[in-house]
């Protein structure tokens, strides 16, 4: 079943204007997609088709959502991912869906999600007080290393881990100094992503 996102409520007591989307939103929708991208694993590791065919749906429904609000430059990769996680509905209503292919699939959605919401920071201006979505988009895009192996995960590993290290620094009387180095960090963890989806 598809979770309820809370609309935020600004100073004013007013929601913001319809069809906007902030920080606010991104954060809550990408905790909602995770929440339904992990239970869909979790169901069809029970074997429950229903479950997972019904989490599948939910979460696809809510990237295209997400995606299509984004000016993210991995906005045309994050809807290929979500078009190869839909085909798998079918397999998953009927008991067809190997752990493995969907665990994979999963992985690269989270790390197109998370690679997608930082491209749009860094093509906003400046990263000041957004550490907290910096960091966000960081750990989305750790959480879809499990798809890969060997050199290509322990190189990916390595970039978002000084990237997070970075971040760190965007705040306090530093943090506009700070500014250059995080956005070549983040700059070197979105190129390793697009050589890998």
């Amino acid at each position: 079943m598809a979770q309820t996102v809370p609309t935020p409520t600004y100073p004013n007591g007013t929601t913001k204007p319809t069809g906007t989307i902030d920080d606010t939103d991104m954060a809550a929708m990408t905790d909602s997609i995770t929440a339904q991208l992990d239970q869909a694993v979790a169901a069809n590791a029970k074997g429950d088709k229903a479950a997972t065919a019904a989490a599948l749906q939910a979460s696809t429904a809510a990237l295209e959502t997400e995606a299509s609000k984004s000016s993210g430059d991995f906005k045309d990769k994050l809807l290929g991912q979500v078009s190869g996680l839909k085909k798998m509905i079918p397999l998953a209503k009927s008991g067809m869906l190997g752990g493995g292919v969907l665990g994979k699939a999963v992985s690269l959605v989270k790390m197109a999600l998370g690679a997608n919401r930082l491209s749009g920071l860094l093509g906003g201006g400046s990263l000041l007080g957004k550490a907290s979505a910096l960091t966000g988009g960081l750990n989305l895009m750790k959480g879809g290393l499990g798809a890969l192996g060997g050199s290509a995960k322990s190189s990916g590993s390595s970039l978002i881990s000084s990237a997070l290290g970075a971040v760190g620094q965007l705040k306090g009387p530093t943090a506009a100094a700070a500014e250059p180095a995080v956005k070549s960090s983040i700059g070197s963890v979105l190129g390793f992503a697009k050589g890998i989806l």
